[in-house]
């Protein structure tokens, strides 16, 4: 039988498990079981983490030569060389399977049986534990570093330098940082200060020109007060990070740029300017229609002292505003009508109805993952043959490679969606009554799909219920 060899090792570092002792115990098996050794592949200082498949280039060559059926059984040390993570062990010997190809670990054999099914799979995800609880001991060793207030990794902030991991400020930088929040301060625009930078040359940390963008993470870095804040699962929102209660926080660890008064003062200001609308608790933002057809967006302007709240045509047709308070009250009041106590009941028995078919509708789930997993399985096989002539530019190739991993991605995803949870009657139906009792802004974006305001009609606000299939009539209404 036909056999090639596959070894990896991911660092410099020479081990039992270095590639000398993966191929000569790879050779020992097949000069044992009677395997005739047609190629070797080799990767060398490469992960097995799913994320750096697409760079192993040795190990897309065999993929690419056993699709081709070149040999019949692919030989490794252990099941860790080809990956650690058990969804891509799957992926692996499904596609291997379906070419009639044996994947071997000389040093994790347990044979066919179903135990050794079951064996296999547990050194799939014991080489997946290891992964994660690697990922676990790095995240610890940046925790004992933070806690020493030094330098952690990624982009050092614009104003300052890092000299063995402790950070000093950048004086030529540090003076725009400060020009930055004094503009803030005073409300200021920033482009004098973007331009002034850009013709002195002045980069930031991608070597890119300074933009807005850049300027409002440097506004909500609070580095630059001199406190460092380090947390080990990041969130978008600096905001999130730095409440994150196991977030490390040091107080004067780092030489300040501006003060915290300072700060603060741009972080208010800053969240005075945020946009209206629903985040303003505007209780119907965006299900408001104008007679013309166009939404009607809140606004909320404040003159002698008095607020006063309404909607006006997004289009600006010249139709008449509508005060918020009258659609809002309209709004409310149709819900109370609408979760009545008989309509409860239609949507419970309408609920029971549509648990009826619970095993259709995962049988239909299924299908429709299997087709759109098997539609993505088509352009990456697309794609590798593509990759297999081997006469496409670096660039083609890099850029397929990375589409490729984006598909497989995707499959793994898609593989690993369940159909989403069916809810009992009695969930249901005491959730609506909680809402018909106080509803809130959700159950208003929920339960009501769009609000018409005509002043011309005689009712003027016309509401649409998103339950007008199960209701009936009642699923709409009019309100004066």
């Amino acid at each position: 039988m036909k056999a090639v060899i596959y070894a990896r090792y991911s660092s410099d570092k020479q081990t039992e498990d270095s590639i000398e002792a993966q191929l000569r115990a790879c050779r020992e098996y097949a000069g044992f079981h009677d395997y005739e050794i047609v190629n070797t592949y080799v990767d060398e200082a490469i992960s097995a983490k799913g994320s750096k498949t697409a760079a192993r280039r040795q190990y897309q060559k065999m993929l690419r030569d056993a699709d081709s059926r070149l040999f019949e059984a692919i030989l490794i040390h252990k099941y860790d060389r080809v990956a650690r993570n058990v969804g891509d062990h799957v992926n692996l010997q499904m596609r291997l399977n379906n070419k009639g190809v044996a994947l071997i670990a000389v040093a994790q054999d347990f044979g066919t049986s179903k135990e050794a099914k079951v064996m296999r799979t547990l050194m799939w995800a014991w080489s997946e534990y290891y992964i994660d609880n690697l990922s676990g001991e790095v995240k610890k060793g940046h925790y004992e570093t933070a806690l020493k207030g030094l330098h952690n990794g990624g982009p050092v902030p614009f104003g300052y330098d890092v000299v063995d991991q402790r950070y000093f400020i950048n004086e030529l930088e540090a003076g725009y940082v400060r020009k930055i929040f004094d503009a803030a301060l005073n409300r200021q625009g920033y482009a004098q200060i973007t331009r002034e930078m850009a013709e002195r040359g002045i980069r930031g940390r991608q070597g890119k020109p300074i933009k807005y963008t850049q300027i409002y993470e440097m506004l909500r870095n609070e580095k630059y007060t001199g406190t460092y804040i380090y947390s080990t699962e990041m969130e978008k929102d600096r905001d999130d990070r730095r409440e994150k209660p196991n977030a490390v926080r040091l107080e004067n660890a780092l030489p300040a740029i501006i003060t915290k008064e300072q700060f603060e003062e741009v972080r208010r200001i800053m969240q005075g300017r945020k946009q209206t609308g629903k985040k303003a608790g505007y209780l119907c933002s965006g299900l408001v229609y104008c007679q013309c057809g166009a939404k009607m967006h809140g606004m909320a302007p404040t003159k002698d002292g008095v607020t006063r709240k309404y909607y006006y045509c997004s289009m600006k047709c010249g139709a008449p505003t509508a005060r918020m308070e009258d659609v809002d009250a309209a709004a409310l009041a149709y819900l109370h009508e609408l979760l009545s106590p008989e309509n409860r009941l239609k949507i419970a028995q309408a609920m029971r109805q549509y648990q009826s078919g619970t095993k259709n509708r995962e049988a239909e789930f299924k299908t429709v993952l299997r087709k759109k997993i098997g539609e993505k399985q088509e352009q990456y096989d697309a794609l590798l043959r593509n990759l297999s002539t081997g006469v496409l530019p670096a660039a083609v190739v890099a850029d397929m490679g990375k589409k490729m991993q984006e598909l497989k991605s995707e499959m793994e995803a898609l593989g690993q969606t369940t159909p989403p949870p069916d809810y009992t009657v009695d969930h249901i139906t005491g959730w609506l009554t909680a809402l018909e009792s106080a509803p809130d802004d959700k159950a208003v974006h929920l339960l009501i799909e769009r609000i018409d305001y005509d002043a011309n009609k005689k009712t003027a606000i016309n509401i649409s219920s998103t339950l007008t299939t199960v209701l009936g009539e009642t699923g709409r209404g009019d309100r004066i």
